[in-house]
């Protein structure tokens, strides 16, 4: 076998000056709001004025966390580089063997087709199974015709986790890849990857997830929404050895999973669970910022839902249930990541505020902040208000309508997510690409977003009846909440939208 040699590719996306400069004032736009948002003296209605006041605080924190995780990796530049420029020395002295695990619950036999057909052609010696939760004949059928190994367990217990578990007791090699049933890995895949292997204490190589089905419109704000995390937040993780796994599109060393026990034992999320057990046992993760798999988006509602209800549950089940920052092992960087990443998940309450905040003026004519002197309101707002909605556009360069769409919907799932945690329900796991996502009747899922849609129509209604009182904060908060209005409307008639598409 030749000297294998890894992909350079490690660093972020090169960042503008102009999104460099952006991000060095960002604490000061930010210190300004606080100034006048956290004085007293502003206060208007306590209770909007609380509801406020913690919504911009999880709203800031999130915004700070991304500010600086980027910022970080703009200004350590040379740790990267120092992983190119030592890239020639990586090689192995032996020949390691690996096997490939696509985990199937479900999905449909022509996308795991697809993804199989990829996995046992990728070049280096390996062997493929077909890890089967779903119990499917024509999955059998299909390893059967691919030479491929097929295993399937009685329960479904743990779900992924359980099954990547079992799969293991077939696997004898020293390292192993996953890919879930959507994600077709390019040939080159494992060459690419394996090499960084040659470190003895690198646990896991992650890539990132690209998605080739964004011309659909859920499906492209949930894959712009992703790009900034793969293109900048993960490169810059890899400063602190925090880069984690994201369920698919990676190789792990075996003595590594071993060590922890296994793939974390989680019903949700094990990729992140799997992770901090590693780096709390002192092994190194490293995240390749190259694609080398192309998957799906989710493409219907109740499928991107089902999705961000399973990350927002595993993020805040860790946050609340097992902290990192009480990690007593993980260094004080790697708690600020894991806390950061798992806070995010805390916006679904923002943008319920933010959603709830116009309709509370425009009904009753409550606010949280006093608003009379618009001037000096204004000079405190707008820079924020601009800072927070326009670091993505810096970011990609673009910002889809799509997803701000799709952000803003999320909410309810996030804030299920978060019950579920406090109550300790249940989630039935199911893939995203399963058959079974289209049949869940969709109002199960869309219902809060038609309430907040009638409710705004309403609210204008009341709100203009009598504007005088104080036209300019009717005409602004009509303005905020016709925004919100749309972006939902726009959701929730996604799907009406490309089914009319299809049948055209």
């Amino acid at each position: 076998m030749n000297r294998l040699k890894p992909s350079s590719r490690i660093t972020s996306s090169r960042i503008s000056n102009t999104t460099v400069i952006f991000l060095f004032a960002a604490p000061i736009v930010v210190i300004v709001y606080l100034s006048y948002i956290f004085n007293p003296a502003h206060i208007d209605n306590f209770f909007m004025y609380i509801i406020q006041l913690i919504a911009d605080a999880i709203s800031i924190t999130v915004l700070l966390s991304l500010w600086l995780t980027i910022l970080m990796d703009v200004i350590i530049t040379q740790h990267h580089r120092a992983h190119e420029d030592n890239s020639e020395s990586y090689a192995f002295e032996k020949e390691p063997t690996i096997d490939v695990f696509i985990t199937v619950a479900g999905e449909p036999i022509e996308i795991v087709r697809e993804t199989a057909i990829a996995a046992v052609n990728m070049h280096y010696p390996h062997n493929t199974f077909l890890l089967d939760d779903g119990h499917s004949s024509e999955i059998k059928k299909l390893a059967e015709e691919l030479n491929a190994t097929y295993t399937t367990r009685k329960d479904n217990l743990f779900a992924k986790s359980g099954n990547l578990n079992n799969g293991l007791k077939y696997s004898k090699s020293d390292f192993f890849a996953i890919f879930d049933a959507d994600q077709v890995p390019a040939l080159d895949f494992i060459e690419k990857l394996l090499p960084y292997m040659a470190d003895p204490k690198l646990a896991m190589v992650q890539s990132p997830q690209s998605y080739r089905n964004i011309d659909k419109f859920i499906a492209s704000g949930t894959a712009q929404a992703q790009e900034i995390f793969y293109k900048y937040v993960c490169p810059a993780k890899n400063i602190s050895n925090s880069a984690f796994c994201v369920g698919t599109n990676m190789i792990f060393r075996r003595v590594a999973i071993d060590e922890i026990g296994g793939i974390a034992q989680i019903g949700h999320s094990e990729d992140v669970w799997t992770s901090l057990l590693l780096h709390e046992k002192g092994w190194k993760t490293l995240f390749v910022n190259e694609i080398l798999a192309q998957g799906k988006a989710p493409e219907t509602i109740s499928s991107y839902f089902k999705q961000q209800l399973r990350w927002a549950k595993g993020g805040m089940s860790m946050l609340f249930l097992q902290n990192p920052l009480f990690s007593p092992t993980l260094s004080l960087d790697q708690k600020i990541q894991y806390f950061s990443s798992n806070f995010y998940y805390l916006v679904g309450f923002s943008m319920l505020a933010y959603l709830i905040s116009p309709l509370a003026y425009l009904l009753f004519g409550i606010k949280a902040i006093q608003t009379e002197s618009g001037l000096v309101w204004l000079i405190h707002y707008l820079p924020y208000f601009g800072l927070y909605y326009s670091l993505s556009w810096l970011l990609l360069g673009k910002i889809y309508i799509s997803t701000l769409a799709t952000a803003l919907a999320s909410f309810y799932p996030y804030i299920l997510a978060f019950f579920s945690i406090v109550f300790g329900t249940k989630l039935q796991w199911t893939a995203t690409t399963s058959r079974g996502s289209s049949k869940i009747s969709i109002m199960k899922w869309i219902w809060p977003h038609v309430f907040f849609i009638i409710l705004t129509v309403f609210s204008f209604i009341v709100g203009w009846y009598n504007p005088s009182a104080n036209f300019w904060a009717t005409l602004y908060n009509t303005g905020w909440a016709g925004v919100n209005m749309y972006l939902l409307i726009i959701f929730v008639l996604a799907e009406y939208r490309e089914s009319q598409k299809i049948q055209a």
